[in-house]
């Protein structure tokens, strides 16, 4: 199916899915110009194969570096200015995350998206401050914190890491207006070569992996460490500098990370001497994200600064391997392991997500603004689930 492209004509890195929201796909696209910077709430309209823009919010902090929306409640997200070591929590007007209207079709119009009129008038309303102390921002998580099978912490709207370019790694308990710093820990930087990034595993609520130039450090967070985990604490995991991790959502233990060395690589953390499986050639310069499919694990999504968004099946280290192999190459089992589809931007692609409400549709934005969501291709979603 083809791709659904919408032009917000200005500067942009932060985005995400709205992930509270699990029958409409909306996401949160977030500018970074130098001076008035907007979230750009969008949605997919699936009859149409097309994106409308709900809303424009002016984002009166700054450019958006950093952007994460709420597992639980649709209407908060929290985001970080460029620069800046602290990140606010705001909450979105319900009349933009609630809009259900469609917009009518006009074949014979100059622009189809004439009708998706964008909401005016509505503003970002500020719920909380997180604060670092000294240096700049470099990621946000927000994790849901339902994962805890506590009763008392699921009345919350879950957790958020933070971490700066210092090292600060903060966990923030946010409650219903207020955001409290629980702990605090140091992960030793040596080398600012890439932007630390942050994955908490979704298997182990203990569990969280930092990046550390070209090392993955992970994290065990129990109060008691006398047990062991069973990972391993540290592993180099790029030749450069690593620049996204990802927990596979379905296989314990199993980490994809990028590298600036274009690659994607997997690993399993209980040994993580040598990779499970390398994705070469998808990539000519750095990889800026790689994300699994938050609930099909044979697939995952990597951009890159060469302007490409890559869809990679890889089957074997899966939860759920393919069982056949395709029909043209009997004799090669790397079949199973393969890029299945290739979508090229103008300018490089900081921001890429996993609808939470569709498994079956991802989109990229383009730091030029041009934002993009495609499909998985039917064929693979054939193979998948027959």
């Amino acid at each position: 199916s083809q791709a659904a492209e919408q032009s917000l004509n200005v500067s942009c890195k932060a985005l995400d899915a709205v992930q509270a929201d699990k029958t409409d796909s909306r996401f949160i696209v977030g500018s970074c110009a130098l001076q008035q910077n907007q979230l750009n709430v969008l949605r997919f309209h699936l009859e149409l194969n097309e994106l409308g823009v709900d809303a424009v919010l002016d984002h009166p902090t700054g450019p958006v570096g950093l952007l994460a929306t709420s597992p639980s409640d649709k209407s908060l997200v929290v985001t970080a200015a460029e620069h800046q070591s602290r990140a606010t929590l705001w909450r979105l007007p319900f009349e933009v995350v609630d809009r259900t209207d469609t917009p009518n079709y006009n074949p014979d119009g100059d622009d189809s998206t004439d009708d998706l009129i964008s909401s005016t008038g509505y503003e970002l309303q500020e719920v909380s401050i997180l604060e670092h102390s000294g240096s700049r921002l470099a990621e946000i998580v927000w994790h849901d914190s339902v994962m805890l099978f506590d009763e008392e912490a699921s009345t919350t709207a879950g957790e958020i890491l933070t971490m700066d370019f210092g090292g600060d790694l903060k966990l923030w308990d946010v409650g219903d207006g207020t955001a409290r710093s629980v702990r605090t820990e140091t992960i030793p930087l040596k080398s600012q070569i890439t932007r630390p990034r942050v994955a908490w595993d979704p298997h182990n609520p203990h569990a969280v992996s930092v990046t550390a130039g070209t090392k993955v450090i992970t994290l065990d967070w129990r109060a008691d460490t006398s047990v062991p985990s069973g990972t391993v604490e540290s592993f180099k995991a790029h030749r450069y500098g690593v620049t996204d991790i990802d927990y596979n959502p379905n296989k314990p233990y199993v980490l994809a990370t990028g590298g600036q060395d274009g690659l994607v690589k997997f690993w399993d953390l209980r040994s993580a001497k040598a990779p499970l499986l390398v994705a070469r050639g998808g990539h000519s310069h750095y990889v800026c994200n790689n994300k699994y499919n938050p609930f099909h694990d044979q697939l995952l999504v990597s951009t890159g600064t060469d302007s490409v968004v890559n869809l990679w099946r890889v089957s074997t280290i899966s939860s759920a391997p393919l069982l056949t192999l395709d029909e043209d190459y009997p004799e090669k089992s790397e079949t199973h392991n393969v890029r299945v589809a290739r979508y090229e931007h103008v300018d490089s692609v900081y921001g890429m997500v996993w609808s939470a409400a569709d498994a079956w549709i991802y989109m990229s934005v383009g730091y030029d603004g041009k934002v993009a969501l495609n499909h998985v291709p039917s064929e693979e979603k054939y193979k998948i689930l027959l």
